[in-house]
C-alpha cells in the first residue's frame, strides 16, 4: 500500500484476497475508540521519516468526527499536503463520510463519500459517481482506507471489537472502489519498547500489517507493514 508514497496520488489500492474461513476471537471486553484530542504520527520507511500526520478526534452526540493534516515529505514533486475529515457513528464506528483533499504541486484533487442505510457513493472533483456503495458479500463492518492516511488504521481496532468481523468492506474514495480485507486471527508478535497493556490486531489480506494499541483507552500506538518496512508511530498526545 505504501509502496506509492513516493507518488503524488499515495494510493492505498489494495489487491482483493478472499475471505479467511474462520471467526476472530471475541475480545474481553470492547476496544473504546480514541478518546477526544489531538494526536501526531510519524511515518517511517527504514530509518527514513516519510511523513507527519495530526489526527483530532472529537465527539457530539451519536457521532465521532475526524481530522487528520498529513504532509508527505518522500515524493518526487515534494512535499504533497493531504487533509481529510471522517464522520462514523459513536456505538459502531461504521462510516457516514469521509472528504480529502490532496494538494500536489500547485493542483488541488477532492474526493468524497458518503454511506447511509446500507448504500453509499463517491464524488470525484464534483462528479457524482452513479455506481452505489454496499457492504462486499460476506463481510461483517466497513471500514475507509485511503491514501497513506492515519485515520485509515486507527478505526480498525474498535470496528473488530464491536463488529467480531473476519472480513471487511474496505472502502478507497481516492480509487472510487470497495475491496475486501481479511483479518489475520493470529497472536501478533509486539514490537519492542510498545507500552505494557499495548495488543495487536493483525490483518493478512491483501497485504499484511498490524496495529498496536491500548485495549482500554483505544490509543494506537504504532502501526507495523512489514513488506513496506513502514512503521507509524504516536509520537505525541495532547
Amino acid at each position: 500500500m505504501f509502496q506509492t508514497l513516493a507518488r503524488t496520488r499515495i494510493a492505498a489500492q489494495f489487491a482483493l484476497a478472499g475471505a479467511l474461513m474462520f471467526m476472530v476471537p471475541a475480545p474481553a471486553s470492547a476496544t473504546a475508540f480514541l478518546p477526544d484530542g489531538t494526536y501526531d504520527y510519524t511515518f517511517k520507511q527504514g530509518t527514513s521519516v516519510v511523513a507527519n500526520s495530526s489526527v483530532t478526534v472529537k465527539r457530539t452526540g451519536s457521532v465521532i468526527s475526524i481530522h487528520e493534516s498529513q504532509t508527505v515529505t518522500q515524493t518526487q514533486v515534494g512535499a504533497v499536503q493531504l487533509t481529510a475529515d471522517e464522520t462514523v457513528l459513536a456505538d459502531s464506528i461504521q462510516p457516514l463520510s469521509f472528504s480529502g483533499v490532496t494538494v500536489s504541486s500547485g493542483r488541488t484533487s477532492e474526493v468524497k463519500f458518503a454511506y447511509t442505510n446500507g448504500s453509499g457513493f463517491f464524488v470525484i472533483n464534483g462528479e457524482r459517481n452513479s455506481v452505489p456503495v454496499r457492504m462486499l458479500p460476506g463481510t461483517q463492518a466497513m471500514l475507509v482506507q485511503d491514501q497513506s492516511l492515519a485515520m485509515s488504521f486507527l478505526t480498525l481496532p474498535s470496528v473488530l471489537s464491536v463488529s467480531r468481523a473476519f472480513s471487511i468492506t474496505t472502502v478507497v474514495p481516492t480509487a472510487s472502489r470497495t475491496f475486501l480485507m481479511s483479518v489475520d486471527p493470529a497472536p501478533q508478535t509486539k514490537p519492542s519498547g510498545l507500552p505494557g497493556p499495548d495488543v495487536g490486531v493483525g490483518i493478512a489480506s491483501p497485504i499484511t500489517f498490524s496495529v498496536w494499541f491500548d485495549p482500554t483507552s483505544g490509543v494506537v500506538d504504532e502501526i507495523d507493514v512489514p513488506s513496506q518496512s513502514l512503521t507509524i508511530n504516536l509520537t505525541k498526545r495532547s
